[in-house]
């Protein structure tokens, strides 16, 4: 897989079709050869039934979304045991990555929150290092505080330093906006898993609603990122993460245009 257009996957939650097969069926009708699973629909047909469906489909799987948040409420953090078994699945599928996330703070520290999310990683990856699955922490957009309080590639990024089995997802609609993003991606570019492509309207940010749009609307200089990316040797999954509300019947055209316009990079 060298050329980026055969590195091209579709997330799961862009398609919303209401069942595993119906997902699956209509990436594979886009012409995208892989998808971002979701583990609550893999989990409603089983892990089996899954893989029958994706082989039927001739549909690979670029990550698995995902395992539970790292900081669960005021309790412990997420349990290894359920991590194990969501890792399994994901291993099972075939699955490069899974993607985890933070989850917000809640009563504690900052500091606090750091180094219980650090010693969490520390003592999963290897859980997933073993099934030949690597850990994926996504830092997401200071709008998104209610599913994590990371909000920048550089802060991702300590958390997985020297870690094996775990690194970074990079959403263009997450971290565009970072200073200094260009200079983190080409000084680790192994670090990255998987990169979610998406656009962010303009509009509605200046309003202060974070909406997505498509890759060549918004603020966001996709094409620029992807060249840059590549540029530093990054060769994992681009997964369109373009979440928009449109009914189910145009959502096959919206995903031809998008594989079409990525292709023509």
């Amino acid at each position: 897989m060298s050329h980026p257009a055969t590195r091209y996957a579709v997330c799961e939650r862009v398609l919303r079709q209401g069942s595993f097969a119906d997902d699956v069926a209509l990436a594979r009708a886009a012409g995208i050869g892989a998808i971002g699973v979701d583990a609550a629909t893999v989990d409603d047909v089983g892990v089996d039934e899954a893989v029958r469906i994706l082989d039927g489909e001739g549909v690979r799987v670029s990550s698995y979304m995902g395992l539970e948040d790292i900081l669960q409420g005021e309790e412990s953090p997420a349990s290894l045991d359920e991590t194990a078994r969501r890792l399994d699945i994901a291993a099972r599928l075939g699955a490069p990555g899974a993607l985890v996330a933070t989850g917000p703070v809640h009563a504690r520290s900052s500091a606090q929150a750091d180094a219980i999310c650090r010693d969490w990683l520390v003592r999963a990856a290897p859980l997933a290092a073993e099934r030949e699955v690597r850990m994926m922490l996504e830092p997401m957009h200071p709008l998104m505080r209610r599913w994590s309080f990371v909000h920048t590639l550089r802060h991702a990024l300590t958390f997985v330093e020297g870690i094996d089995g775990a690194g970074v997802v990079v959403d263009f609609g997450h971290v565009w906006w970072e200073d200094g993003l260009d200079v983190l991606i080409q000084e680790h570019v192994d670090e990255i898993v998987s990169v979610q492509v998406t656009n962010v309207d303009a509009v509605a940010l200046e309003d202060i609603r974070y909406e997505r749009a498509a890759f060549d609307t918004g603020d966001v200089p996709v094409a620029r990122l992807v060249g840059l990316l590549e540029s530093s040797g990054y060769r994992g999954w681009y997964e369109n993460e373009t979440l928009v509300r449109i009914p189910r019947d145009r959502r096959l055209d919206m995903l031809r245009a998008s594989r079409e316009w990525f292709e023509a990079l």
